[in-house]
């Protein structure tokens, strides 16, 4: 993990496979017949990211691909990966039955699970973070006698511990029995140059940032494989007078997370909210989710988001109440303005703006795309994917209820 101080990590026993390279974790079930190809592609994933330098955020960018590859039986039963991010934080992603346990330095305990149906659950936990569990179904307890450097052993989960640095030692005050001998003069120290303003910019401190639990961070996804059409579609980007973030009505959890009012837990968190007394007031709507883009892209979903070939000069865009999001393809099935990703207080829906081509969504477990009506808003739930035009797709994530 990205905090000062050494990690330390140790496995723990059980029967599965732990994976440790580069500041990067993974617990996985062992393979059976019909999962090994998967495995296979996790602990791929965790080599290729630790050897391109990533932090957590390119780890769970390639487990998803790894995961969503997979379908049915062809998906391990318990899969966990860990990994630093900025500002001390960790990203964690867990799968079927595994688990992930944090200990923050701050003494908040988050326990991370699979979701009941198929998929995962994402979470970036704000730093910094004193203890992480990655756990496997039957994992036992931690042997102290045990360490962890890199590579892949037989085990039920591993345990990294941050040990708080060392305060480095004052330089001591000379302090010699008083003589009667004058002691020779000083020498002046050579001066020192003074601080470029980058150099002064650079210590500022920063406010803590605000653990939004988002799948994946508002950023490219880190040095991802070679997506199938790099060049075919661009993020949006926020030009000047976007739009800021809608105010909404919500409400804080007991550690001051901004959530829907309806949430049983705290989408950051994860208390519960069911016996809190809440007062319900007005702030700015935090992210909603993210759509993950079959070019390997990550697009935070903090206002209304207009897809197609050549969007930006759409009225939406101009007036202000959209960013625009470039998205093409070989077949030049995808219309100038094609969907709109529309966020309705807390809730995220899906418009097909009358495109030729049409929109289709999948939600999770279905066999397959189906097309909606066109101009008919349609909600997005967690986990659906979406297909624009003949073959291009994104999915919706979020940890927030639909």
């Amino acid at each position: 993990m990205s905090v000062p101080g050494a990690a330390i990590v140790r496995p723990l026993p059980g029967d599965g496979l732990v994976g440790r390279d580069g500041g990067l974790s993974l617990a996985c079930a062992l393979p059976g017949r019909s999962d090994t190809a998967a495995v296979d592609g996790l602990l791929t994933a965790l080599a290729e990211a630790a050897a391109a330098g990533e932090s957590g955020h390119g780890l769970v960018s390639r487990t998803i691909r790894v995961l969503a590859g997979a379908s049915g039986e062809e998906c391990p039963s318990a899969c966990a990966v860990a990994g630093p991010a900025p500002d001390g934080a960790v990203a964690v992603l867990v799968a079927g039955a595994a688990e992930a346990r944090v200990l923050t330095a701050d003494g908040r305990e988050i326990t991370i699970t699979g979701p009941s149906r198929d998929g995962w659950t994402e979470r970036l936990i704000s730093g910094p973070v004193a203890r992480l569990d990655l756990r496997l179904p039957g994992a036992g307890e931690v042997d102290p006698r045990l360490r962890l450097t890199s590579g892949v052993v037989r085990a039920g989960g591993l345990r990294q511990i941050t040990q708080s640095p060392r305060k480095p030692a004052s330089p001591a005050a000379s302090s010699s029995p008083s003589s009667s001998r004058p002691s020779a003069p000083a020498r002046a120290p050579a001066p020192s140059p003074s601080p470029s303003p980058s150099d002064a910019g650079g210590r500022a401190g920063s406010p803590a940032q605000q653990n939004f639990v988002v799948p994946l961070p508002a950023t490219r996804a880190e040095q991802l494989p070679t997506p199938p059409k790099p060049s075919t579609s661009s993020a949006p980007s926020k030009p000047r007078g976007a739009p800021e973030p809608q105010h909404v009505l919500g409400v804080n959890c007991k550690n001051h997370h901004f959530n829907d009012p309806r949430a049983r837990y705290c989408a950051v968190c994860g208390i519960s909210m069911m016996q809190a007394t809440l007062a319900p007031f007005m702030a700015p709507r935090p992210p909603l989710g993210v759509l993950l883009v079959d070019d390997g892209q990550t697009v935070p979903l903090t206002t209304d988001v207009l897809i197609g070939r050549d969007p930006r000069q759409a009225p939406g865009i101009a007036e202000r109440t959209a960013i625009p999001m470039r998205l093409t393809d070989d077949e030049g099935s995808i219309s100038r303005r094609h969907t709109l990703i529309q966020l309705d207080g807390w809730k995220v829906r899906l418009v097909d703006l009358g495109s030729v081509n049409g929109t289709a969504i999948k939600t999770s477990g279905a066999p397959d795309f189906e097309r909606i009506a066109p101009e008919t808003s349609v909600p997005l739930a967690p986990g659906t994917a979406v297909r624009i035009g003949v073959q291009r797709t994104f999915r919706f994530e979020s940890n927030r209820e639909a």
